[in-house]
């Protein structure tokens, strides 16, 4: 069974309680063929950099990828957050949005879904 990180988010949690959002990143790995083995949280004031789950690439390998709950955990900096996206991408992993039920498996599905993840950002 595929095993995901999973990334909740911090900063809509008054808008999507924890419990919520673990209920829908789940589903989204069920979608998956998998389960999430580990959870993680950013700080609040650190959200832009993606600390936790940077962290979490570099000292474990992540399995099949990463859910996150909403795509807009790319965009609390000044705007998307497309280096941190290729990132994860060039390490082989995939990134998922539970919330959107996105998948980005590659950088090819990063350039033909490009325009509508840009549309998306405040």
């Amino acid at each position: 069974m595929k095993s995901f990180y999973a990334c909740l988010d911090t900063a809509f949690v008054k808008y999507v309680p924890q419990p919520l959002q673990h209920l829908a990143i789940h589903e989204k790995a069920r979608k998956l063929g998998g389960q999430v083995s580990y959870y993680t949280m950013e700080d609040i004031t650190a959200m832009a950099g993606h600390g936790s789950v940077r962290a979490k690439i570099d000292e474990d390998p992540v399995d099949e990828g990463i859910i996150y709950f909403t795509l807009r955990q790319f965009c609390y900096g000044e705007s998307l957050d497309l280096t941190f996206l290729r990132y994860i991408l060039d390490k082989g992993y995939g990134v998922h949005f539970a919330r959107e039920d996105i998948s980005i498996f590659n950088t090819g599905d990063l350039d033909s879904q490009f325009p509508m993840l840009y549309s998306t950002q405040q």
